[in-house]
């Protein structure tokens, strides 16, 4: 049945008019593996689907995607044109074999200059992490026993034998490069031993998804460890593989971002303009070096989302050790934590306001805005952190002066909702408002008052300032069921 839907089909590829290349192979890089995955057409489900008679390997409905063995007497190129010519799939690519994006310069060995650049002290003088939340990354396992690693790690899964490790499944590091990854992401830190990550005490679930010791994987497995990762609590989950331009990276970035999580690929290593797609979804990481510049061979193009430090990246190694390598792969895991570190203070944010905030939060260092380099930027630790402690109300306050009146402003809040405006004058702090549902960036924080926004949505409070206020410093911040103010800071003059 499906070998007489498919002549009338290849007919219009003649064989003696040979047609250009779709697909490239890149040996060590992507390779083919005479499997496909294909996306059909909602509107044409059924029709897509039947010619998908007998070459099924495995289909995954959150997502709508089929991998399918090539029909023999085709390859990955003539069956993509063949069934895109149908007109009923959004896409047939190749399930690459994707490889682990190693290290394309001599390793430099040194200490973490990176968090000196993230300003991740900074940012840990307001919190560290989030024992409660899980972090997951896609790769060849881990070192179950690394010293930095093992009080952190639960049990995680393996996705070219589809088991969870309770269950069985291996997630031991069959390569090195996962464990490597694991310590950029979430290193201890304070614990008297080796490096940090950029989150030190959340729970790390490592996603196995290659049995080869060359780490390579299908691209489909890679994927599909995402999802589960998602679907099991995982709020950030990061791949540091080959394969980015490839339509099912952006598709499993939405399933992820509906599931309530974030989805980060690496840009890979080989300079390559990736202009021809852009995720709204998936969240491509570019490195940098320790000048904020873009390594040579560091991706760039529309796709790039941000960018992170990429370069002598010194992280934990198998066998209890640690050195320095370079990469996207390294990369993605730092963005990955920095984006897991904006859950941590905020755990009501959803997905799409975390992405916005670590957008807003990186340093602009290339031109002005987003741009092909770093997109919107390099990750800030700090700066993301702080990010996270206000939310998407407005708050604006009239001059600040002793014996003065003094007005605060809110906007942006639902007309009749209880607004309340509070103040410190001991600086920031994360301190979340569970009964609120909501995270305000106060340090011991002083209810002034409580009041109720106008049918606009707008708030406003009033106060004569004593005169023995001159010179205090003051925060002021307001908050509201599920939502949180812009924080103001002040010296009264």
């Amino acid at each position: 049945m499906l070998h007489a839907i498919l002549l009338p089909i290849l007919a219009l590829f003649p064989a003696q008019t040979p047609a250009q290349s779709q697909f490239t192979e890149r040996p060590g890089e992507l390779e083919f593996t005479g499997r496909m995955i294909v996306r059909p057409i909602v509107d044409a489900q059924a029709t897509a689907v039947s010619r998908l008679e007998g070459l099924v390997i495995r289909d995954f409905p959150e997502t709508r995607e089929y991998v399918v063995r090539v029909p023999e007497g085709m390859d990955e190129n003539s069956i993509s044109r063949a069934w895109m010519a149908t007109g009923d799939y959004e896409y047939v690519e190749p399930d690459w074999l994707c490889f682990p994006l190693g290290d394309p310069n001599d390793p430099e060995y040194g200490n973490q200059w990176h968090h000196v650049n993230m300003e991740s002290s900074q940012g840990w003088d307001l919190i560290t992490g989030d024992s409660n939340q899980i972090i997951s990354w896609c790769d060849t396992g881990v070192d179950h026993s690394h010293p930095d690693l093992a009080a952190n790690l639960i049990p995680g899964y393996n996705a070219p034998d589809q088991l969870e490790e309770i269950n069985g499944g291996d997630t031991s590091d069959i390569n090195g490069h996962g464990t490597h990854v694991a310590g950029c992401l979430g290193a201890i830190g304070n614990n008297g031993v080796g490096v940090a990550g950029v989150t030190w005490n959340m729970q790390l679930m490592p996603v196995r998804v290659s049995n080869s010791s060359s780490g390579g994987a299908y691209l489909s497995d890679i994927l599909d460890g995402a999802r589960w990762a998602a679907d099991n609590g995982a709020k950030t989950v990061s791949a540091s593989y080959s394969g980015v331009d490839n339509s099912s990276v952006g598709t499993t970035g939405t399933d992820v971002k509906q599931k309530g999580g974030l989805f980060f690929y690496a840009a890979d290593n080989n300079g390559t303009n990736h202009s021809g797609f852009d995720y709204p979804d998936t969240i491509v990481v570019g490195a940098t070096d320790s000048s904020d510049q873009k390594p040579s061979w560091s991706s760039y193009g529309k796709a790039i989302d941000v960018a992170a430090p990429g370069v002598g990246i010194l992280s934990t190694v198998v066998g209890g050790g640690y050195q320095a390598w370079s990469g996207t792969s390294m990369a993605t895991p730092v963005a990955n934590g920095v984006a897991a570190m904006i859950f941590a203070v905020n755990p009501w944010f959803t997905p799409d306001q975390v992405q916005a905030r670590l957008y807003a939060s990186c340093d602009d260092i290339g031109a002005p805005g987003e741009d092909n380099i770093h997109g919107h930027g390099r990750v800030n630790l700090r700066k993301a952190i702080n990010a996270g402690l206000s939310g998407d109300l407005v708050l604006s306050v009239t001059p600040l002066v002793a014996g003065s009146q003094a007005t605060l402003s809110l906007s942006g809040a639902s007309a009749g909702q209880f607004v309340w405006f509070a103040n410190s004058l001991s600086g920031t702090a994360v301190y979340q408002i569970s009964s609120l549902m909501t995270t305000a960036g106060l340090n011991n924080p002083n209810l002034i008052t409580r009041t109720s926004a106008n049918a606009s949505g707008n708030a406003t409070f009033s106060r004569v300032l004593p005169n023995s206020a001159a010179g205090i410093n003051v925060w002021l911040q307001a908050v509201t069921i599920g939502d949180s103010s812009n924080l103001v800071a002040e010296q009264i003059q």
